[in-house]
């Protein structure tokens, strides 16, 4: 036992013995350690300097060579850009160029937008001669600007020509210079926030159908080749300002002031600018002046003294599109009253010795009208209809019927009319488009007995019809033809496809066909009621690089 104590006494004085030993062992190896890394970070402050050294001489000689490269070519330095707005506005091209044919059975002398009104009857050299066309004219220029003032508020600019203008000289017989024609030019301001829309310009009319809420640009045009598009789609293209507020993502409204145009009745038993009614000369129409027309023109221009007003609410309920409409038109025209009546008519020849009286008539128009959209089968197959009816409102149909005619006191008194339009539109496939509409337009007579005790107005049934069927000479050589023929209902069927034959980076190439049939019916008069019609058969090949 004591050997025991005395070998564990003697084990601790040992280990005692070597502490110092160890200690100093371990501080020695510390001190190598740390010697060691001292050295590694001088070598690493060494390399950091030659880099930076390096680097200075980099910059350096960069610098001496940029100067170099002034000093010798200024010329091919850039300046510094100053700011532009187009750095905040978005510019957008658009458009297509297009080549197209058409043929039609009877020659009605236009190009690519057929006349509706104007299909000749039997008795005209026209009747039987066809027509075929071939016209770029339908090409087309856009440009959309488009800026952001900040989340909220948004401006944009919208322009749009065609080539389907008509000079002066223009013709086909060379160098077919046909002139620009102004579509689309306006501007528009959207508030989000407040759900507000403005628009002012020259822009489809707000009666015209959408495809979603009342957006400009997004209207639902007929697919048709026809430039004159649809006999029953209602529509006009024309100066306007035009306010919407959006109620929410599925009901907006709106309101529009427009330019007018009142189409004047002027056939048989109409009365014209020179002519006399119960004792009344009335000026509705006159030629242009200076800048709305000049010498080898004869348009004639109306005497509107105020703006179309148009409301629109559009419907939006998660399935399909429905728009309803009104609009109030104004007609005016400037009445002569003859102090002296001979035969119930001023005296004529008129002479500076005709005094009278003279007096501002101005009658009202109105309509309303509506129409829907409905994706039947979604991305496969549409159904679009509408329809208006009203007095005064043929101007807003493709078929331009007549809006008013000369009432017994001088006054411009309204017809009533009434437009409908259907169609449906099928995509079978990415690419290709298959169309189907029919429409028509139909107007009621509207006459009365002058003091002269003789038929006048719209629709007389004392209108001669006897020659329309016949052909003579006189016909041939632009004579009498005894056809009176007042137009009363137009109607069409038409059908076609549209085809991408390409579709990539180099922009977009599409083919298309149209068949369009087309009949033109009169009101009864002396030898009855008349119709004719046309077959036309159109093709169009676009190319639409942005």
């Amino acid at each position: 036992m004591r050997n025991r104590s005395l070998l564990l006494g003697g084990a601790c004085l040992g280990v005692s013995a070597l502490m110092p030993a160890l200690a100093a062992a371990q501080s020695s190896s510390d001190l190598a350690k740390i010697e060691r890394m001292q050295r590694q970070m001088d070598q690493l402050q060494e390399q950091i300097k030659a880099l930076k050294n390096e680097m200075a001489q980099a910059k350096k000689k960069a610098a001496e060579e940029a100067y170099a490269a002034n000093v010798q070519a200024p010329a091919k330095t850039s300046p510094v850009k100053a700011p532009s707005i187009t750095d905040h506005v978005k510019l957008t091209w658009g458009g297509f160029l297009a080549a197209e044919t058409l043929y039609r059975t009877r020659n009605e002398v236009s190009d690519m937008s057929s006349s509706f009104t104007t299909i000749p009857f039997p008795f005209s050299p026209l009747f039987n001669e066809g027509e075929f066309r071939g016209s770029a004219r339908q090409s087309r220029i856009s440009l959309l600007a488009e800026g952001a003032i900040d989340p909220i508020q948004k401006l944009a600019g919208y322009y749009e020509m065609d080539f389907n203008g008509v000079g002066a000289t223009s013709n086909f017989n060379q160098t077919n210079s046909w002139a620009p024609r102004l579509r689309q030019a306006h501007f528009t301001y959207d508030n989000s926030d407040w759900g507000f829309h403005f628009l002012g310009g020259q822009a489809y009319s707000l009666l015209t159908q959408n495809t979603v809420g009342i957006t400009p640009r997004k209207e639902n045009i007929p697919l048709t080749i026809d430039g004159d598009i649809l006999a029953g789609f209602d529509y006009t293209r024309n100066w306007q300002l035009r306010l919407v507020k959006d109620f929410g993502p599925m009901f907006s409204a709106g309101v529009s002031v427009e330019g007018p145009a009142q189409q004047v009745f002027t056939g048989t038993g109409a009365i014209g600018n020179s002519g006399t009614i119960n004792g009344l000369i009335v000026n509705f129409n006159n030629p242009g002046g200076t800048y709305l027309g000049s010498s080898g023109f004869t348009n004639t221009f109306t005497t509107d003294t105020a703006p179309d007003v148009i409301e629109k609410a559009a419907f939006d309920p998660g399935w399909g599109h429905y728009e309803v409409f009104g609009v109030q038109r104004f007609f005016t025209s400037n009445v002569f009253a003859c102090s002296v009546v001979v035969a119930a008519v001023c005296p004529t020849p008129f002479s500076t010795t005709n005094f009278g009286t003279t007096s501002s008539k101005t009658t009202f128009g109105a309509g309303v009208g509506g129409s829907v959209l409905l994706p039947v089968i979604p991305t496969f197959l549409d159904i679009t209809a509408e329809a208006m009816y009203g007095k005064g409102v043929g101007r807003y149909a493709a078929g331009q019927l007549s809006d008013v005619f000369v009432g017994p006191d001088g006054s411009l008194t309204p017809i009533t009319e009434f437009s409908a339009m259907a169609g449906i539109v099928g995509h079978p496939w990415v690419g290709l488009d298959v169309y189907a509409y029919a429409g028509i337009e139909q107007a009621q007579d509207n006459f009365f007995l002058s003091n002269a005790g003789v038929l006048t107005g719209f629709g007389v049934p004392n209108a001669v019809n006897t020659g329309c069927n016949i052909a003579t000479a006189a016909s041939f050589t632009g004579g009498v033809s005894n056809c009176a023929a007042i137009n009363k209902q137009l109607s069409e069927v038409t059908v076609g496809f549209w085809q991408d034959f390409y579709k990539g980076t180099y922009g977009l190439v599409r083919g298309g066909f149209q068949y369009e049939y087309l009949r033109r019916e009169s009101f009864n008069g002396v030898g009855g009621a008349v119709s004719t019609s046309d077959n036309i058969f159109l093709t169009s090949l676009r190319y639409y690089p942005f």
